[in-house]
């Protein structure tokens, strides 16, 4: 995959914590993922015996995909015979020949998909046509395609992948690690985070990008500081970080990123809004918030959202593309949803700082839904089942 670990990409991040459990039912993984910074190692064992190789590349995105999979395919013809699978999150002509080699090897692939695109059901007939036949094609090399929800499978049948081929696996979370706070580890959290000790705290977790919304949020703060002042608005996420942008790409998110942070120091906001960064500590922050708020425009998922709920945090979410029909739990129950305006998000969030009734329920809810419906050991199980069988070419 293009990132991974200590880049806090979501998907990337996502199965460098599955590693774990999957190690414990004799799986392990090898990635391949770029060199982003002459201070990450080129290759690197961690826990659970995830080894990592960084492979230096450059050119297009796409370019550089070809080469990963180039080395992973050198690593498959000298590496010792058993049941193996290759599994990403890319899919194109450059890295399609790459796959052909590997199924030559006697090993297969899975696709996973992470992001849910536009409906392209307005798109002309014949553009339709054309992008079904160029994937096909691409997802030919896949013996599996995995998507995280039912709505992210409408999306790849809408590009022309066979239903057949794919299976819904959605995201988990880990119920241990994200978990209730006590009000005494609350407290301690709050004092080692440097948060205010007896003020409503809401937090947002998330790259500082316009998909996520950022924007929306901040613009909606004022009004909810206008009707609560004691209020603290908690953004965490990465600004700076070492990438493959284009220059012209940089030179934008640098912008918006500037503004972000001239938005949040504006007098209106009276010091409410503080950014604090990367972190992989997320679950403290949670765990010392009373309310969070996820305002994206686009995901495949929004895995954050499962952590928010698992750590009992009543949650704010904007209706996005590819909101899961089934796999996030109930609206109005375990989350609230709004649409996609300044006032409709600040109305929610005055209004769930204020209504603590509410908040005490949906804290409970949450929380049971993620330990029923979302706990990480029922997507393990899912993932390692499926692995078996691709490996053993079972139902292919």
């Amino acid at each position: 995959m293009r990132h991974f670990h200590p880049i806090l990409a979501g998907a990337a991040e996502r199965f460098r914590r599955y590693s774990g459990p999957l190690a414990e039912r004799g799986i392990r993984y090898r990635v391949f993922t770029l060199l982003e910074s002459p201070d990450h190692p080129a290759e690197e064992r961690m826990d659970h015996g995830l080894v990592v190789h960084r492979i230096e590349a450059k050119g297009s995105p796409w370019e550089r995909d070809a080469v990963l999979f180039k080395a992973a395919e050198a690593y498959l013809r000298i590496a010792p015979a058993g049941h193996r699978v290759v599994q990403t999150s890319l899919c194109h002509k450059l890295i399609r020949p790459w796959l052909v080699r590997i199924r030559r090897l006697g090993v297969r692939s899975i696709y996973v998909g992470t992001m849910v695109g536009q409906d392209v059901t307005t798109d002309p007939m014949w553009r339709r046509w054309l992008q079904a036949l160029r994937n096909r094609v691409n997802y030919a090399a896949f013996s599996r395609v995995v998507a995280s929800t039912t709505v992210m499978k409408r999306w790849q049948v809408s590009l022309g992948v066979s239903a057949r081929r794919i299976l819904v696996i959605p995201n988990g979370v880990n119920t241990r690690r994200f978990c209730l706070a006590n009000e005494d580890e609350k407290a301690i959290l709050r004092e080692r985070l440097g948060l205010p000790a007896n003020v409503p705290v809401v937090l947002f977790a998330g790259s500082i990008v316009p998909r996520k919304g950022v924007e929306l949020l901040l613009r909606a703060w004022k009004g909810v500081i206008a009707e609560n002042d004691s209020a603290q608005l908690v953004l965490a996420g990465g600004f700076e970080r070492p990438t493959f942008m284009t220059e012209e790409r940089m030179r934008e998110l640098g912008e918006f990123q500037a503004r972000m942070r001239q938005l949040a120091a504006d007098a209106e906001m009276k010091g409410s809004a503080q950014f604090v960064g990367e972190t992989l500590q997320i679950e403290d922050w949670m765990r010392a918030a009373d309310v969070f708020v996820f305002p994206s425009e686009q995901e495949g998922m929004g895995n954050v959202v499962l952590e928010a709920m698992g750590c009992g945090l009543p949650s704010v979410i904007t209706r996005f593309q590819g909101m899961p029909e089934e796999e996030f739990g109930r609206a109005g129950e375990d989350f609230v949803l709004v649409e996609r305006t300044e006032s409709e998000l600040k109305k929610a969030l005055v209004h769930l700082l204020s209504d603590r009734l509410q908040a005490s329920q949906m804290r409970v809810a949450a929380r049971r839904w993620a330990e029923e419906r979302a706990d990480v050991a029922l997507t393990i199980d899912q993932y390692a089942k499926l692995y078996g069988e691709v490996a053993r070419g079972e139902g292919l």
